[in-house]
């Protein structure tokens, strides 16, 4: 609690108006983040998120980008919409102060960048994808809800390497579940970490089609 004159704020209280609607895109998306981290447990409770990774979640050696979207969507709760995922490379890769000095070594000349007092952007040219592999994970509950969205039996979930989505769809900036269901077998959320290992072991780093 922190001192405001002869009370005490309330923390929890923001936190919950902040973040306790799961059924808000955003707060879903962040969700999905949290529920894949907890699935490869690499979920290390004394950091926080960083919203301008380069990607989301650190399992041992392999970055990890997880993609979420729904039927249901914050203007229009109770219609279907089609789903659909953002796959597009990054246009700037995000360094920390720890882990810039290294990498500006053996950055090669010209490649452009842009310092700043907690780390530096980096170029890319062409844009990439950063992550190794890729969870999508698709809410299926109509409307969503609170309840709905914090059960993990109401979600589906693909893993999917990267030089997969590099080979098979090149630049492609978004991605339907018709082309997802080609790329991988769906999974539960107890099987997610067993599908990263999976994809990432498998010759080329493919995964199981």
């Amino acid at each position: 609690m922190g001192a405001m004159g002869d009370r005490d704020l309330n923390i929890e209280g923001f936190r919950r108006w902040a973040t306790g609607n799961l059924a808000d895109n955003r707060n879903r998306g962040i969700f999905a983040e949290w529920m894949v981290g907890d699935a490869l447990g690499c979920i290390d409770p004394d950091t926080y998120r960083v919203e301008w990774d380069s990607f989301d979640l650190q399992h041992g050696d392999v970055k990890v980008e997880v993609k979420a979207s729904g039927y249901s969507v914050t203007w229009n709760p109770n219609n279907a919409t089609i789903p659909k995922f953002t796959i597009a490379g990054q246009k700037w890769t995000w360094l920390t102060n720890e882990e810039a000095p290294a990498v500006l070594a053996n950055l090669p000349e010209g490649v452009e960048y842009e310092c700043r007092r907690s780390g530096v952007w980096i170029k890319n040219d062409p844009p990439h994808r950063s992550a190794d592999v890729y969870v999508f994970c698709l809410h299926k509950s109509l409307p969503a809800t609170n309840e709905n969205v914090a059960d993990p039996g109401t979600w589906a979930f693909w893993v999917v390497a990267t030089e997969t989505l590099d080979d098979d769809l090149g630049g492609q900036k978004t991605l339907g579940l018709k082309r997802l269901d080609s790329l991988a077998s769906r999974v539960k959320w107890s099987e997610i970490r067993q599908a990263v290992d999976r994809a990432i072991k498998a010759p080329g780093g493919k995964g199981e089609r």
